[in-house]
């Protein structure tokens, strides 16, 4: 089988080349790519690389409630019968005829094998538990005592099954957001192709050997074999350029793009320099860039419908401190801060009420932003402005850090690095808010901003290394179910990796996710928020809006519900 990865190196006049040319599209983006597996990627621009390439049963069709068929044939509902009356069962018939990129036929054992590998893969932080619950009634493929459970492949080979020529999932209990997560998970694959490349076979034999992989080690970290409109052409992570070009054989219309070209540039002037120059013909920028980009006539800037939890400030309560130069004495002494520090809720207290949010939302976002209420952003059910979170007070901040430690935390001070990803101005500018106001209260707090590349952040992150970062988390589905289990859940996202864990909160979420009464799950949802606030596992600073910048040449373009990235399938370049 021909290898579809190959070396790639792009001079900065082949750039510009290729983004003079109409059918090529020169995307820059501000962080990196991490994966190319479906199964494994988790963060939003490996998730757009991803929906380049892969395709879902399923997709948003102009608003986050409504879908359009795509692997499947059919949306399912109770209306047309291929949802069951209880809301357990859901029927996808799949399309025939549909090539991969390598010219072999989907078949519904592909699309079986996909979702198995989905659930199965389960690798630490990532993305399996959106579907393992609903369909298996357990969060992660562990059992009691930390190791793989033999009965999960039971549980989610009965929950997905194929019948006469359809995909059949079978819930535990009715989950709402479900046709949401598969408009944006859970990628159909080739079987052969991941096996081939050293991947599972699909055997119930073997999973547990493929569970939870390192990421280079995944399958499909860096080659990919999908249905989508665009193909991979090549990977040059080094200089940070992923090349694709149009799928001839697409099903649906061929894309008007040749060839799309991805370049992470963390720079936003290098970007714009880059967009002004007609180098590149899209942008990523943050709130705090527009007016940075507003300058140039050519450019057109849009406001991004995303759904997200924006410069959010989280504390690592329990670092591992193996070899780990990001505690740096890892004592109380002024030059370090233990592994444990956050653990006392007074210095996440303490943090919480140094944190300046008026002044942050004003420098930052020029009124673009309004100050967060906890982790339900606006527009979500549950989201409550007059919930209040942790108010600017030196004086309080203060009386927090006086009894943090015993009083250690104030006499001795601490030195403490908090991370963002480069290219990021308004996650360093939240970094900086925080180490003014801490300063401010107490010159021996001393803060350093440290900007690393989105992958190592990662890589960082999921190594429990970092005691404290900014973040932004992209909701993976338009439900406030996606923005409480992420941050308050024990086995969410940055609760397992973080370890922050809180018994009430563990109840309230579960009890908000199958509770159907809407004023119940409102109260849930509101006790959550609290609990946000009170705990203070992180810092939610405000709610601010995504930006993209084009080139006004850029036509077509169109960002589908749950894509801040746009949509390259419809968009066209004028000559």
């Amino acid at each position: 089988m021909r290898a579809l990865v190959l070396a790639l190196t792009l001079t900065a006049a082949a750039a510009a080349k290729a983004s003079a040319d109409p059918q090529t599209l020169t995307y820059l983006l501000s962080s990196d790519i991490d994966s190319l597996d479906p199964s494994w990627a988790y963060d939003a621009t490996s998730q757009f690389a991803v929906s380049l390439i892969y395709e879902n049963l399923i997709a948003f069709d102009g608003s986050a409630d409504n879908f359009a068929p795509r692997l499947a044939s059919v949306v399912p509902t109770k209306d047309n019968g291929f949802l069951s009356a209880d809301g357990l069962t859901y029927a996808f018939p799949l399309r025939s005829g549909v090539k991969f990129h390598d010219g072999t036929t989907v078949t519904p054992d592909d699309v079986k094998y996909s979702l198995m590998r989905f659930l199965l893969t389960d690798r630490d932080g990532g993305p399996s538990a959106l579907l393992l619950e609903p369909l298996t009634g357990r969060r992660t493929t562990l059992g009691p005592d930390g190791k793989p459970d033999p009965a999960v492949f039971d549980l989610a080979d009965r929950a997905v099954s194929i019948e006469g020529g359809a995909l059949v999932l079978r819930l535990q209990k009715p989950f709402d957001p479900l046709l949401s997560i598969l408009a944006g998970y859970a990628h159909i694959v080739s079987k052969a192709f991941v096996a081939a490349h050293g991947g599972w076979d699909g055997r119930r034999e073997t999973w547990m050997d493929h569970r939870n992989p390192a990421k280079e080690s995944a399958a499909l970290y860096s080659r990919a074999n999908g249905t989508g409109p665009f193909r991979l052409t090549g990977w040059d992570r080094p200089g940070r350029v992923l090349a694709l070009s149009r799928n001839d054989s697409y099903w649906r219309s061929e894309p008007a793009l040749r060839a799309v070209r991805l370049e992470t540039v963390d720079d936003p002037r290098a970007r714009r320099q880059q967009l002004d120059s007609g180098a590149a013909d899209v942008a990523q920028l943050d709130a705090l860039q527009i007016p940075l980009f507003e300058k140039d006539p050519g450019v057109i800037v849009d406001q991004v419908p995303d759904v997200a939890v924006s410069n959010v400030i989280l504390f690592n309560q329990r670092v591992d401190a193996t070899d780990n130069p990001w505690l740096g004495s890892g004592e109380l002494d002024g030059q370090g801060v233990p592994p444990d520090f956050f653990f006392d809720a007074n210095v996440r207290r303490g943090f919480a009420n140094a944190f300046d949010y008026d002044y942050f939302i004003k420098e930052g976002f020029r009124g673009r932003a309004v100050k967060a209420h906890g982790p339900i952003p606006q527009g979500l059910m549950g989201y409550d402005p007059s919930q209040p979170g942790w108010p600017y007070s030196p004086t309080e901040a203060a009386k927090f850090l006086q009894r943090a430690f015993g009083g250690r935390v104030w006499a001795n001070g601490f030195l403490l690095p908090v991370v963002y990803a480069e290219g990021h101005d308004d996650r360093r500018l939240a970094c900086r808010v925080l180490g003014r106001g801490l300063a401010l209260i107490n010159p021996k707090f001393r803060v350093e901003c440290r900007g690393l590349p989105d992958s190592k952040l990662l890589d960082e992150l999921r190594a429990r290394r970092l005691p404290a970062l900014v973040f932004r988390w992209v909701l993976d589905y338009p439900d406030s179910n996606d923005a409480v289990d992420p941050f308050l859940h024990s086995t969410g996202f940055f609760p397992r990796l973080l370890s922050y864990s809180s018994l009430r909160a563990d109840q309230l979420v579960e009890a908000a996710e199958a509770e159907p009464d809407l004023a119940l799950r409102r109260a849930d949802y509101r006790e959550l928020q609290a609990i946000a606030i009170g705990d203070a596992p992180a810092i939610f600073t405000a709610d601010a809006p995504g930006a993209l910048a084009r080139r006004a040449e850029v036509q077509n373009w169109n960002y589908p519900p749950m894509h801040p990235f746009g949509d390259l399938y419809e968009a066209t370049k004028l000559r």
